[in-house]
């Protein structure tokens, strides 16, 4: 597979309950990375990790999935899923402490799906 689902967000207004509800589904292993991130810990080399987090007020939603794919091409990627009825919302912006780059867009179905490129 050349572009891989590589991580993961899920958010909601209440934190706490969906990392009890995520550790109790599917006993994954949740610990908090800072003050308003939560990491997750499928436990098993065939998965993937993720961010648990909570919305606040100032965001545009209430809760929120996102997957993660890793592209060669950021910029191209983001300009073919525009090309194709994708709306950008975040543009290309390095992760600070990290050898990433990261950027969003929504699909024709109002999907966001994030992408990450790893800085050349």
């Amino acid at each position: 597979m050349d572009n891989p689902v590589v991580h993961f967000e899920i958010a909601g207004s209440d934190v706490s309950k969906l990392i009890e509800f995520y550790k109790s589904v599917f006993d994954w292993k949740i610990f908090p990375l800072n003050d308003e991130l939560y990491i997750t810990d499928p436990g098993s080399d065939q998965g993937i990790e993720g961010h648990l987090f909570e919305t606040t007020e100032d965001m545009n939603f209430t809760n929120l999935v996102i997957i993660y794919v890793m592209v060669d091409e950021i910029v191209e990627c983001l300009e073919k899923a525009e090309k194709l009825g994708g709306k950008i919302l975040v543009q290309p912006q390095e992760i600070p402490g990290n050898a990433s780059h990261y950027a969003l867009f929504r699909d024709p179905s109002g999907n966001s799906i994030g992408l990450l490129q790893r800085r050349k």
